[in-house]
């Protein structure tokens, strides 16, 4: 393993004490903040600020709230990849978790 990719194991070591906290309190928001309202954010987007087009990856925060609350249709109109990112993290949490766990315990 190169030095490069120690270092940036160690900061990813690092960090990972706090990436679950994180990810659980945008979820929590998520879940709790109406779509509507995390769907006025779709202005803030990069690709359309730069390229004048959308990227493959708008909609996802607003499919990840609305899959969240249990609205697959809304979330598949918004972006289906919500699905996936939902997936991985809830896996990185689940990982973290169990890791964090571990190492307090033994």
């Amino acid at each position: 393993m190169g030095k490069l990719s120690v270092k940036l194991l160690r900061i990813i070591e690092l960090s990972s004490k706090w990436r679950s906290f994180i990810f659980i309190l945008v979820l929590t928001v998520l879940a709790v903040l109406p779509v509507r309202i995390v769907g006025i954010t779709h202005n803030f987007s990069i690709c359309y600020k730069i390229l004048g087009e959308y990227c493959y990856s708008v909609g996802i925060t607003r499919g990840v709230s609305a899959l969240l609350k249990g609205n697959v249709g809304l979330m598949w109109d918004y972006n289906f990849l919500a699905v996936p990112t939902l997936l991985i993290m809830i896996g990185i949490i689940t990982y973290d978790l169990k890791k964090y766990l571990l190492k307090k315990l033994f």
